[in-house]
């Protein structure tokens, strides 16, 4: 099965390997104005995964959904979409989608395990790695050359 973390505000079906026609009611890219950025987002907490790993500490999100009955069948997002070792691959998607940007959390409990003071480094370079790739993707496969979008 192919992973798939984007939301789309138009609907996508994927088929096996082939993306079915729809109607659009003749609504495309040209139907915006010039500059229009289309682009996606994700929470850190729903798609990074390896809550208990890389000197990450709890959140409050992992000491919530841990409370029996808040969450349904007491689903937590420890691996999630596992975004964390496969940043490459869904970076690789907003390419082939043709997304211009894309919105990201940062997990702070990632960035500060115990909530302030000091800094895990770890966390601190899977973001640099993943903005290096977006920016890497931006450049050859969407503006030319042109690094007029913010990657935030």
């Amino acid at each position: 099965m192919k992973r798939l973390l984007l939301c789309f505000a138009f609907a996508v079906i994927i088929g096996i390997g082939n993306v079915a026609v729809m109607d659009t009611g003749r609504l495309s890219r040209e139907s915006f104005p010039m500059g229009f950025v289309f682009g996606t987002s994700t929470s850190a907490y729903q798609v990074e995964g390896m809550a208990n790993k890389g000197g990450r500490g709890p959140s409050i999100w992992d000491v919530y959904v841990k409370q029996p009955g808040h969450i349904a069948n007491n689903d937590t997002a420890d691996v999630a979409d596992d975004q964390y070792h496969h940043y490459k691959e869904d970076v690789d998607l907003l390419a082939k989608f043709n997304f211009d940007a894309y919105r990201f959390s940062i997990s702070w409990s990632r960035i500060f395990p115990e909530g302030v003071g000091k800094v895990n480094w770890a966390g601190v370079a899977y973001y640099n790695r993943m903005i290096n790739y977006l920016v890497k993707k931006a450049l050859q496969e969407k503006y030319n050359g042109f690094l007029n979008h913010q990657f935030v």
